[in-house]
């Protein structure tokens, strides 16, 4: 590979000398340029989608962990009355020990955010409030509980570009009946 780059570059040094070949020289590099970023930036944008999938299934096991949190007995009859605040508890354990995060939401080692987690929105929808809509527009017929999640995690690429961090916002309500779907 060296040899290959050594014969190269000593071609092109020789094309300069005499200015044959500038102009192809010139138009190849105002061409590698922009191929090479926007390369990077196909490359960093399905790193940054696989984080955000990553970051949103965490959420929805918590969410679904925290749904369970009730008695099995009356998940299995129906409609049931889901307690907040063991909800919520639940919810934040999870999703903790899913995101790699301590006690105050911020990162350790091997978590994909890059700073302190938010959870902005966490409603719990019991029978008597709904039917109704969340507060992001989603239908909500059945004992469900919206959470809306927030966080930076670092670029992989083009930092110089774009800035260094990335804001992820994930929206999740899950139910007893949760199927997942892009939204």
């Amino acid at each position: 590979m060296q040899l290959w780059f050594t014969a190269l570059s000593v071609r092109l040094a020789k094309n300069m000398k005499d200015r044959r070949g500038s102009g192809t020289l010139i138009f190849s590099l105002l061409f590698l340029i922009p191929f090479m970023t926007f390369s990077m930036f196909l490359v960093e944008s399905r790193l940054l989608y696989t984080v955000k999938n990553a970051a949103d299934d965490a959420v929805t096991a918590a969410a679904l962990a925290a749904l369970k949190s009730t008695n099995p007995v009356d998940v299995a009859y129906g409609e049931y009355l889901l307690d907040t605040d063991a909800a919520r508890g639940t919810f934040y354990e999870y999703l903790r020990k899913n995101m790699k995060l301590d006690v105050g939401m911020n990162p350790i080692p091997g978590s994909f955010a890059a700073g302190p987690v938010y959870v902005d929105e966490f409603i719990v929808y019991n029978p008597g409030s709904y039917p109704t809509f969340c507060p992001r527009g989603t239908y909500i017929q059945n004992t469900a509980i919206h959470v809306v999640v927030r966080f930076k995690t670092r670029r992989p690429a083009l930092k110089g570009l774009f800035g260094e961090y990335v804001d992820i916002v994930i929206h999740r309500d899950v139910d007893n009946f949760y199927n997942l779907q892009e939204e």
